[in-house]
């Protein structure tokens, strides 16, 4: 990290100084919450959490290299002088991560995008970037750091050259986008959309609602929106308070509006937008949105219709989310990051589309954090399952029962639905099930882990007929 030494952080956090010397290095490598991956001459921010507490792992770190450790006044006392090294001593280490955060931002002098939303935030910030590159010097925040510990993490190992730089967005409480927004500063601001997702934190919809347009409250004179036009959420809040913003969609008249969408023989997405042919080596409507996002935020920075094409072109899925893949004559779409009521019924949608030799066969895993409105949510998804035309539903987890309950209600027949509390049975009655031609939709939360379902499926040996 350009200019963030000790003698900076002495300066910004007016710490207490215990251990051992400064490491003799011009600048520290970045930031670090976790010792098991913390790089040489990286600082390491013990954070307390619920179930392991960062100062516990302090010596971890300066033994795998950390250049610094900055830890909670109230612990200090368990670090004895000259047992490790440098140590710096703060009231609250998350601050601390978070205004070191906004100094480097302050001393940046590339253009700055956030993206957020309730599903999609990271397959759009992907896309976004996969056009950029081609045109411009670009960073995008790795992964999902995302929140008030990812954001200063990814600011942290920005590359000096970078022009552009993408970062994704993510809450669960109120005030929290608020504190993302005044750290990043962005330029251009990106909402895919809006869902019920974290509710038990939230509470309700007009709170997630408010939290996500604290992006929007909190952006510089001169900014950017970008929304999606076809979201009814996002263009009631947009309209109730006047916003001018560029929009995208697929239903709705908007300057990046998608026609003739289909599916491409190996199960991508294809449409036009502005003339231009797009295909995309992914699956479902949703990806069509993600991408017309990218299409949109990449041509405010410049991007012309062949560097749309060129970028998403080569834009690969990412890991567990919808990513497509034949295995032993199955179609697998594997959905498991993450799970929500909007992204699970876009799945099942996109099943509509489809056309496969075999039964379409969907396995769905409890979503979580959902509060109160769970058992309602989950079985609205069953009769979402039975208007898809799914052949075979399997549902694991304890909420997962109100799917069944939904599925059956809305005329799916019995016979072709079931419930299960361990993987184990899932996985027995999955192979039992299967032939060649068959697609297979597995899609939960993340707490559910259905990714070793495919694991399983994959490591068994089963009968195809």
């Amino acid at each position: 990290m350009k200019h963030l030494n000790a003698e900076v952080i002495q300066r910004i956090l007016a710490p207490d100084v215990v251990g051992g010397l400064p490491v003799d290095i011009p600048d520290f490598a970045g930031f670090s919450i976790d010792s098991r991956t913390i790089r040489r001459h990286e600082i390491f921010f013990a954070m307390p959490g619920e179930k392991t507490d960062g100062h516990d792992y302090v010596a971890q770190a300066f033994a795998k290299g950390a250049a610094a450790a900055v830890v909670n006044r109230s612990q200090l006392r368990r670090f004895a002088a000259g047992t490790f090294g440098p140590i710096y001593a703060v009231d609250d280490t998350r601050e601390a991560l978070l205004t070191l955060a906004a100094y480097i931002r302050q001393r940046m002098d590339a253009r700055f995008a956030a993206v957020t939303g309730s599903n999609g935030k990271t397959t759009t910030k992907e896309m976004f970037y996969a056009i950029v590159r081609i045109r411009h010097a670009a960073f995008r925040s790795p992964g999902n750091l995302n929140n008030l510990f990812g954001l200063p993490i990814s600011l942290s190992i920005m590359p000096d050259d970078a022009a552009y730089a993408i970062f994704e967005l993510g809450i669960s409480v109120p005030g929290e986008m608020t504190r993302l927004a005044s750290v990043i500063k962005p330029e251009l601001a990106l909402i895919t959309n809006i869902g019920p997702t974290h509710l038990e934190t939230l509470i309700s919809i007009d709170n997630v609602v408010k939290a996500k347009f604290e992006l929007v409250d909190n952006l510089p004179a001169g900014a950017t929106l970008i929304l999606n036009a076809d979201d009814p959420l996002l263009m009631a809040e947009a309209k109730k308070r006047g916003l001018t913003f560029i929009g995208y969609g697929i239903d709705s008249d908007c300057r990046f509006r998608a026609r003739q969408v289909g599916i491409s023989q190996e199960l991508g997405v294809a449409f036009t937008v502005d003339n231009q042919r797009i295909t995309i080596p992914v699956f479902g409507r949703v990806n069509v949105y993600n991408a017309l996002a990218a299409i949109a935020a990449s041509s405010v920075w410049g991007c012309q219709p062949d560097e749309w094409t060129a970028g998403l072109a080569d834009f690969r899925p990412i890991d567990m989310r919808l990513e497509f893949e034949r295995y032993e004559g199955l179609y697998l779409l594997i959905d498991c990051y993450n799970a929500n009521p909007a992204s699970v019924t876009t799945s099942l949608q996109s099943l509509r589309d489809v056309d496969v030799p075999g039964k379409k066969i969907v396995i769905l895993g409890d979503m979580l954090e959902l509060g109160e409105s769970s058992a309602d949510f989950h079985y609205r998804i069953g009769e979402e399952a039975a208007r898809s035309g799914v052949d075979t539903l399997l549902c694991l987890g304890p909420e997962s029962r109100h799917i069944v309950e939904g599925a059956i209600a809305a005329g799916m027949d019995a016979r072709g639905v079931f419930h299960f509390d361990e993987q184990q049975e899932l996985l027995n009655k999955l192979l039992a099930l299967i032939a060649r031609g068959d697609l297979i939709l597995c899609k939960g939360s993340r707490g559910m882990e259905l990714e070793k379902i495919i694991i399983g499926l994959k490591g068994a040996a089963f009968k195809r007929n």
